[in-house]
């Protein structure tokens, strides 16, 4: 394992780093992680797993699905609805969809 990968999974505990520029790499690797097409593929089916590629009809699938929306604005850094749709065209087409 490369000292640049070990360093970024001790970044977390990195106090020079503050809060904001962790979150800001954690989005950073997994936009370049889910960008892959095997990324794609993987977070195809993650979203649909959470429900958020289908109908959420139960307590529990909508708690799942209100994750999903927090890993697509807090993780991926998908905030504008246009991004969003596009994002979401882009993981279907990709992976498949449902």
């Amino acid at each position: 394992m490369s000292q640049e990968k070990k360093s970024f999974f001790n970044f977390w505990n990195n106090k020079e780093l503050t809060a904001e520029k962790q979150n800001e790499m954690l989005t950073e690797t997994c936009r370049k992680v889910f960008s892959t097409e095997d990324g794609k593929i993987v977070l195809n089916m993650l979203l649909t797993d959470l429900f958020f590629l289908r109908q959420a009809h139960t307590k529990r699938e909508n708690f799942l699905n209100d994750y999903a929306k927090f890993f697509i604005r807090n993780r991926l850094g998908v905030r504008e609805t246009k991004d969003l749709t596009d994002f979401i065209a882009e993981t279907a087409a990709s992976g498949g969809g449902s």
